[in-house]
């Protein structure tokens, strides 16, 4: 495997806790997202509106961009420093489009980074039926300010996510920062099926 190639496998394994399994919301903002997994912990940024991200981050020493976009059910991974994008078709996947909340139920105040917020005891569906409960927390602004549940990989294990999002800036966004900028090349990587692999899918 070419090295650029193994490098867009590990940055995918870095940020393979991306929204796919929050939930819709429709308030505007950035954020540091601190990501919980495994025994590690790492930090990305954040800019979220409506079924749109774009979540940054340095892997290795090299910054990396994932954009995902629930409204068409893409998602492009780019590399800055080399001015290339790839593409994947996450329709099979679970995005914040397709997770669905069964049941909640508010357990009372707690504080997450500075902020107040409401946790809540919940229940998640998936695009396939499947049904997880966990916990998220909401503050005032309608932003899940941290979310934490079990997610089941390929093999069958259960593992716990969790994210919490520091520093939030409430606001609009701007539109370009969820699309694709001007002058990369487009490579043709089957990020697709390495998001299958990192998601369980």
């Amino acid at each position: 495997m070419k090295p650029w190639r193994m490098l867009f496998v590990s940055v995918l394994t870095w940020l393979g806790a991306l929204p796919a399994q929050a939930l819709v919301e429709d308030t505007a903002y950035a954020a540091t997202r601190i990501v919980r997994l495994d025994g590690r912990e790492f930090a990305t940024q954040v800019n979220h509106t409506r079924l749109r991200e774009r979540i940054s981050a340095n892997v290795g020493g090299v910054d990396v961009t994932v954009i995902l976009r629930s409204d068409r059910n893409i998602a492009w991974q780019l590399m800055p420093m080399m001015n290339i994008y790839a593409e994947a078709d996450v329709s099979g996947m679970d995005t914040p489009a397709s997770v669905r909340i069964v049941s909640s139920e508010p357990m009372g105040e707690e504080t997450v980074a500075g902020r107040s917020a409401m946790k809540y005891k919940a229940v998640f569906q998936t695009r396939n039926g499947g049904q997880h409960q966990g916990f998220f927390w909401q503050d005032k602004s309608g932003v899940h300010v941290k979310q934490q549940f079990p997610v089941a990989d390929r093999d069958g294990r259960t593992r716990l996510i969790e994210t919490e999002l520091r520093d939030l800036r409430v606001g609009a966004q701007d539109p370009a920062l969820f699309e694709v900028p001007e002058g990369y090349r487009h490579i043709d990587v089957d990020i697709g099926a390495v998001l299958g692999e990192l998601f369980g899918f």
